[in-house]
């Protein structure tokens, strides 16, 4: 979330690095804060932080594996955003 806040590609790809590869996209949509279900990365979006933003995409969009499977955060990316493209 700081990496939001300043609005960092750097700082967000540091946050981002130690995720596991079949949870690092869950790690850009989805952050559970008590009850409540916020993505940082409509939150980048919203709060004018598009270098944030755009690194986000850039590392969903990037196809990653490992022995057993192709990652690809497209699909995760609209299943949690459909409306991605509206805003």
């Amino acid at each position: 979330m700081r990496a939001i806040n300043a609005n960092s590609a750097k700082l967000l790809k540091r946050a981002v690095s130690c995720a596991p590869r079949g949870k690092r996209a869950l790690w850009m949509l989805n952050v559970q804060v008590g009850t409540k279900s916020i993505s940082p990365f409509i939150w980048a979006i919203e709060t004018g932080g598009f270098d944030a933003a755009k690194a986000i995409i850039v590392d969903l969009l990037t196809i990653r594996s490992d022995r057993d499977c192709y990652y690809y955060g497209m699909d995760i990316l609209f299943e949690r955003h459909p409306d991605v493209i509206k805003r």
